[in-house]
């Protein structure tokens, strides 16, 4: 984790106990804590019973475990820091999700033709111990990321599928297609745009 959770949330934190204290409260009325109050406790329930479900959904998008929590931490970090700002429009739950989601989307983008870092699968996530409400979120989201990957025109799809999925290079990609570099890089450009429209419908 990175240093300024660490500081918040103990390293045991990312298992879920039913017997501390708030923990059968809503995540909406520990956020109220959190903002009002400056409660590191009510941040810590927060931080475990959403924890896996997020780095699920990190997973997801950028098939990499460990940028996976890296994301996660960081959309936790700035939840701290702006606690006293955050503008809710619906529930916190979502708040996470979206937040998730974007920083995902971003670090995709930004990696897409990048090999620096190994990409293993959402394994070493398991689903367990992750509320109900938090799981239906996650499944409607990732069912969303599915569904515009799809939706993507044939050639994009594949090359999107091809950088994300097979972990080529646009090089690579380029040269098994036979298209120019420029070309895998705007197909690229255009899938993760379309991706990013989608989702946030």
């Amino acid at each position: 984790m990175i240093p300024q959770i660490s500081n918040l949330v103990p390293q045991h934190s990312k298992q879920i106990s039913a017997n501390m204290p708030g923990a059968a409260e809503s995540t909406d009325a520990l956020f109220q804590r959190v903002a009002s109050l400056d409660d590191k406790h009510a941040f810590e329930l927060i931080f475990n019973r959403s924890y896996k479900s997020l780095c699920l959904l990190s997973c997801r998008i950028v098939h990499n475990s460990e940028q996976a929590e890296e994301i996660v931490d960081d959309v936790f970090y700035n939840f701290w820091k702006n606690r006293k700002t955050i503008n809710i429009s619906s529930s916190f739950t979502s708040y996470l999700l979206v937040s998730v989601r974007n920083r995902s989307l971003d670090c995709l983008r930004k990696m897409k033709n990048s090999k620096n870092t190994v990409l293993d699968t959402s394994d070493d996530f398991p689903s367990t111990q992750i509320r109900a409400d938090e799981q239906m979120a996650y499944e409607e989201l990732s069912g969303r990321i599915d569904a515009a990957i799809q939706s993507l025109a044939p050639q994009c799809r594949l090359i999107f599928q091809m950088s994300r999925d097979q972990e080529l290079t646009y090089k690579e990609i380029a040269e098994r297609l036979q298209l120019s570099i420029k070309t895998v890089d705007t197909q690229m450009g255009r899938a993760l745009k379309h991706l990013r429209s989608e989702i946030k419908r």
